[in-house]
């Protein structure tokens, strides 16, 4: 086995563990893999619809390799804040279209305006508030909020179709929907009535004006993406702070970076996409530590969102110098790959000292088949022990936490810790 663990992007990991094969296989399988996205004619008035097809895309070119065709109407106009008068040239933006991909009848199917049709096929159901997915063979849900500005809707609802696409294609959990299904992300109650009037939050929001970004990875980059779609908030303005450069292993997960810019800070790589989306930013290249939170220079920016991989770093935040603190963490084993994790350090009763103790971390193999097989082949089962990340759960986490923002500057409910897995809404717990 030839392969540097340390440049295998981090689905792959899913892949083999989950059928205990190789990580050359399960490269192979990625290859052979095609998403196919189709859109009607009610995508040409949607900016909810544009954003969840262009976030679709975006994810889609990360993890199916063998392509993504698009089936799009004649003359889309683009309706986002990105670059390009047609809806085509927004999404030549990010990756090229190839014309030449071939799917087969099987390849997993995401429609937008559409209802499934065959067991490969799912609907983007979508609202400022509300996303989910219609699911073949079962009640086709409808949303009376189809011309929202918020990002927050559109964007969950897309990480939620690149899971099922995913799991469609690889049989990861084993735990494919088969029934319609969705959240509510400003009245996290409503389990199962998220479509309900009542489930649907505010289309005017105040949102802070200067926002500091700790961790640059699939779940900084993520909230980076999520709020810079937020189609009248321009005036929005983030620190960003991240000492590590853009590896081959990133660009799977990490949805603002592509592979011109492997190398460069992560810092530049954000700088890089919010200029283009003309929102003004300044840079840390250097580790977060105890001392830049009582900096005078960065005092303005009041409200923290983390993305941070180690508790170390989350341990030391000072919750009494912010007036909002928003955690937000994911898993790397196969068994809660999917998994997402928020807190809302100003609500915990305990301090991130105590919820994060450095000298109580422990270190488990996380993937004990391909540990195994490369152990028995001779090589060190100690490199396969990174972290399975994906760009549709670094995407989940980031509408969980920046909804829980925005509901704390909009009179909502706000919650202090949720936790969930992607396989199953029933899954999602709040506090």
């Amino acid at each position: 086995m030839n392969l540097n663990f340390e440049k295998i992007q981090r689905h792959i990991f899913a892949i083999a563990e989950s059928k205990n094969i190789s990580m050359e296989e399960a490269e192979n399988l990625l290859e052979k893999s095609v998403l196919i996205l189709e859109a009607n004619e009610e995508i040409n008035n949607s900016y909810a619809l544009q954003l969840a097809f262009f976030t679709c895309y975006n994810m889609g070119n990360r993890i199916f390799k063998g392509g993504v065709k698009c089936i799009l109407p004649i003359g889309a106009p683009n309706l986002l804040k990105t670059e390009g008068d047609s809806f085509n040239e927004a999404l030549n933006s990010l990756f090229s279209i190839n014309q030449e991909v071939i799917a087969k009848l099987n390849s997993p199917k995401i429609l937008f305006g559409k209802s499934p049709k065959a067991r490969n096929q799912v609907e983007v159901i979508c609202s400022s508030w509300q996303a989910g997915l219609n699911v073949y063979e079962s009640e086709r849900v409808s949303l009376k909020n189809r011309n929202s500005e918020l990002s927050l809707g559109a964007c969950l609802s897309s990480s939620f179709a690149l899971f099922w696409a995913f799991e469609y294609t690889f049989e990861i959990t084993g735990d494919l929907q088969t029934e319609s299904f969705g959240y509510s992300l400003w009245n996290s109650s409503l389990k199962y009535q998220w479509f309900e009037k009542e489930a649907e939050g505010p289309e005017n929001v105040k949102i802070p004006s200067k926002i500091w970004n700790v961790g640059l990875g699939h779940l900084g980059q993520s909230y980076i993406w999520t709020l810079s779609h937020f189609k009248k908030h321009n005036d929005l303005k983030f620190l960003l702070q991240d000492f590590d450069n853009l590896g081959i292993e990133n660009l799977g997960s990490q949805i603002l970076s592509f592979a011109s810019q492997i190398g460069s800070p992560k810092t530049r790589v954000c700088l890089d996409f919010l200029s283009k989306m003309k929102i003004n930013c300044i840079i840390i290249e250097k580790k977060f530590v105890k001392n830049d939170q009582i900096d005078d220079s960065l005092y303005d920016y009041k409200v923290l969102i983390t993305g941070l991989d180690n508790s170390i770093s989350r341990s030391i935040i000072n919750t009494d110098r912010f007036e909002l603190c928003l955690d937000g963490a994911t898993n790397g084993s196969l068994l809660n790959f999917d998994s997402f994790t928020f807190r809302n350090l100003k609500l915990c009763e305990q301090k991130p000292n105590e919820i994060w103790d450095p000298e109580n971390v422990k270190s488990n193999i996380l993937h004990k088949n391909l540990h195994k097989m490369v152990v028995e082949k001779g090589g060190c089962g100690e490199l396969t022990n990174f972290g399975i990340s994906t760009p549709f759960v670094g995407l989940f986490g980031s509408c969980i936490l920046i909804s829980e923002l925005v509901k704390s500057c909009n009179s909502g409910k706000s919650s202090s810790i949720f936790s969930g897995k992607m396989r199953s809404t029933s899954s999602f717990s709040t506090v």
